[in-house]
């Protein structure tokens, strides 16, 4: 059968695949395509609005353009898993997808090379062969020897795997290679796997994309995305994979753009543990987790650190997450809560009693100490050198994921900090950096934010001194405004626009797959305004990002 599905699967598929091989995702403003997954730069107009009218409801919808969005190596291997039980996560193999804007989801970034083709083949095949051997009896409904058996069968097929019915073209493309199979001998089965080969390898499954009504649309044309579009947006943000039955059901009988019934599916999601995946693929890019694995604090000065508690450090931060998304908590609880999880070793960081062993348990921190994520051992370690804390990497991180507020690159030859004179405080050694003016563009905005993080050591740890002097820990928003430590900046967070407006422009570039620009603004202001408050919580947020005009529509590539 192998000769058979490198005839015609490489025709129906490979051909389709490879003309698209020197195409970007088109999506909508621009990117640094090579970013690290991690990097979290910030792109567009984040943090920042347009100025005129923002009261709720007042802005000119503005869709943007996603364009071609291949599915990223994560979201092919849930979707394998979900589609037909495959659990071999054969997208590992593929080559790291790159990002753009901290989000390797951005279909600008998603492109396909030859090499990533080849690699797609051989995970097709793969996925296909062990599909039949999972499901071959739920794939395969009716009686083989039945006349439309073959055709019934793709059809059902086809509609999971493209997120939509196939076309009568469509259709006929997969009965062909079925036919192809049979005339080399072939049993149904076989010849089932066969066209389920070219259905993997079809831009179909490998992109998420506009409905094809869509297609006759001239560029430029905002167009409403039809229930199956929706569904597969809905899904892909949500648990980062494909639709499940349900879903489908929905689209297919044409209910899902009603308010009450896209409320009914997005809270059924979230509540199932699926949902998991806004973690793995939305929060853990969003604040830059990856950084933690190339964190190496030094054994003499920290022989408490090991390759577990790095382990626990980022299942704290998991398990902080899955408990606001559990209770339905504010988005601002993510900036200052103090509900957290630790073991005997996090709980010796943090200072509190109770923890005794290797489980994670549910801790309160001192919210005179504590601030969300602002103070976690996991984001400060990874912050730091082997042996201290580093002030311009804290002050980096807060700009890019709390603030949107990234500074621009370092220009070529600039110099090093210099090296501290005697006597002298890092705070006054960096003072003296900022003095030349390449260095001052940048780090008159990340100094200030990082002094404000001094009371955390190395590990978060909390401390009083710093090379025995009182720690000082005196920081600097962007707009002037100055706070003593991670909790009193917490509070200004938690009243001003900075990082509402931030993190719902987080939210919304993970969830449509491309940047916010000049044009997304007043939506993104509007949506941040109503919906991360006190009195908002998670669900509302991600309920008015999905109700948007900018997910509910597409603007039509060129």
């Amino acid at each position: 059968m192998r000769a058979a599905i490198h005839r015609s699967a490489r025709l129906l598929g490979s051909v389709a695949l490879f003309g698209l091989c020197a195409c970007g995702g088109g999506g909508g403003g621009g990117g640094d395509d090579g970013d690290d997954a991690s990097a979290g730069s910030s792109g567009g107009s984040e943090g920042g609005s347009e100025s005129g009218d923002t009261t709720p409801g007042s802005c000119t919808p503005a869709p943007g353009r996603v364009g071609l969005q291949r599915l990223t190596r994560a979201e092919y291997n849930r979707t394998v898993r979900d589609l037909f039980g495959v659990t071999s996560a054969p997208a590992d193999m593929f080559p790291p997808d790159s990002a753009t804007s901290g989000f390797d989801n951005n279909a600008a970034s998603l492109t396909v090379s030859p090499q990533l083709a080849s690699l797609l083949l051989d995970a097709a095949e793969a996925v296909a062969a062990e599909a039949m051997v999972n499901q071959a009896a739920t794939i395969i409904a009716c009686d083989p020897v039945a006349a439309d058996c073959a055709r019934e069968t793709l059809a059902a097929l086809a509609q999971r795997v493209y997120r939509r019915p196939p076309t009568d073209a469509e259709l006929d493309d997969l009965l062909a290679l079925f036919a192809a199979s049979q005339s080399e001998g072939d049993t149904f089965a076989a010849s089932i796997e066969h066209a389920l080969t070219g259905m993997l390898m079809a831009p179909q499954f490998l992109y998420r994309s506009v409905p094809p009504s869509a297609s006759d649309a001239a560029a430029g044309t905002i167009v409403a995305l039809d229930d199956w579009a929706l569904a597969t947006r809905l899904s892909y943000f949500v648990w980062g994979s494909t639709p499940d039955d349900a879903l489908l059901t929905r689209a297919g009988e044409g209910t899902l753009r009603d308010d009450t019934v896209l409320r009914v599916e997005l809270d059924r999601m979230l509540a199932d543990p699926k949902a998991g995946a806004l973690y793995d693929g939305f929060v853990s890019q969003w604040l830059q987790l990856g950084k933690l694995a190339a964190a190496t604090p030094d054994a003499g000065a920290f022989p408490q650190f090991d390759e577990e508690m790095r382990a626990a450090m980022l299942e704290e931060m998991r398990l902080f997450f899955a408990g606001i998304r559990a209770r339905d908590g504010s988005a601002l609880e993510i900036v200052n809560g103090t509900q957290t999880f630790a073991n005997a070793g996090l709980a010796e960081i943090y200072g509190v009693q109770g923890p005794t062993g290797d489980e994670l348990v549910a801790i309160t921190t001192d919210p005179t100490q504590r601030a969300g994520v602002l103070t976690m051992p996991a984001v400060l370690t990874m912050t730091s050198g082997p042996t201290s804390p580093n002030i311009v990497k804290r002050g980096v991180w807060l700009a890019e994921t709390i603030l949107c507020a990234a500074p621009p690159p370092p220009p070529e030859g600039v110099p090093p900090a210099p090296d501290p004179q005697p006597g002298e405080t890092e705070r006054e050694q960096l003072e003296r950096h900022r003095e030349d003016p390449s260095c001052g563009s940048c780090h008159n905005l990340i100094d200030p934010l990082g002094f404000g993080f001094e009371h955390y050591d190395a590990l978060g740890a909390w401390r009083d001194q710093a090379d025995g002097e009182p720690v000082d820990d005196l920081g600097t928003l962007p707009d002037g405004r100055e706070y003593r430590g991670m909790v009193e900046l917490a509070g200004l967070l938690a009243t001003g626009d900075e990082y509402p407006i931030c993190v719902t422009s987080k939210v919304m570039t993970y969830a449509l797959g491309r940047v916010m620009d000049d044009a997304d603004a007043c939506a993104v202001e509007d949506i941040a305004t109503t919906n991360v408050t006190l009195d908002a919580t998670l669900s509302d947020l991600l309920w008015a990002v999905v109700t948007s005009d900018a997910f509910l529509s597409e603007e039509i590539a060129p």
